[in-house]
């Protein structure tokens, strides 16, 4: 009795593997039935979406659904993908049966744009110059003013761009900072200034250095002060020294 059923496991088992290697086999000489592409990202809006990609992909003559799976080359896909400046990284490009599998991560958008001719593009997360596109809807923070670099293909933050990146940075690690402080201008002396979303005063920056400690102390200033004061008392928060915010009032001397 307990051969019999372990002749019949065997048998049942052993026709499982059959069936799995002729599925394997047979799958090539079948037609790709559908695509699935699932895109990931950090920023709110998902800037090369699946129908992107697609509308990409028909651009590039290169056809899926209805060929057969085994005269599918998906190099020139994963090629497509590499050579899209948004992209970070294609993690992975496989068949699943009839479907094929397209997963890819988007470069993280931080800084929005624009130099002293008027041109725009965004910096991601590692200091890489994007290409501008309207459809990039995030409320990313703005850098503006005496500001000469331009989009070049490849291209990374330099100069006057280093500091204004480092203090938007940092700005993005906290909450209140992100909502309050969303325009970074490099004024003649290429000294940072703020601009705040409460109020009219400007916040004299100046550069990178202890930029956390000068967020901390005009937070505290806005939290602790104007927030009872009034945000028109003062035309002007000078926060470069240690320790320090200089305040100079209105002149209407409230």
């Amino acid at each position: 009795m307990k051969i019999a059923k372990i002749i019949s496991i065997f048998v049942l088992i052993s026709t499982i593997c059959v069936l799995m290697i002729l599925a394997i086999v047979n799958i090539p000489k079948q037609k790709c039935e559908s695509l699935k592409i699932t895109p990931h990202t950090n920023n709110e809006c998902v800037i090369l979406t699946p129908e992107d990609m697609k509308q990409m992909l028909a651009e590039a003559h290169i056809d899926i659904i209805g060929k057969k799976i085994k005269e599918i080359d998906l190099e020139p896909i994963s090629e497509l993908l590499e050579q899209n400046p948004y992209v970070e990284k294609v993690n992975f490009i496989h068949f699943s049966n009839t479907k094929l599998l397209i997963d890819y991560t988007l470069k993280e958008i931080v800084l929005h744009v624009y130099n002293n001719n008027g041109e725009q593009f965004f910096v991601d997360s590692k200091g890489n110059l994007l290409p501008f596109t309207k459809k990039m809807t995030d409320y990313l923070p703005v850098a503006n003013g005496n500001i000469r670099q331009a989009y070049r293909k490849g291209a990374t933050i330099q100069k006057e761009l280093r500091p204004i990146f480092a203090i938007s940075q940092e700005i993005n690690k906290d909450e209140f900072c992100k909502a309050q402080f969303r325009q970074l201008y490099l004024n003649d002396e290429n000294q940072v200034e703020l601009v705040s979303t409460i109020g009219r005063h400007i916040i004299i920056f100046g550069d990178e250095k202890n930029a956390a400690e000068k967020l901390e102390n005009l937070k505290h200033v806005y939290q602790d002060g104007l927030s009872h004061l009034g945000f028109e008392r003062y035309a002007q928060l000078d926060v470069r020294f240690k320790n320090r915010v200089i305040a100079q009032k209105t002149n209407q001397g409230l």
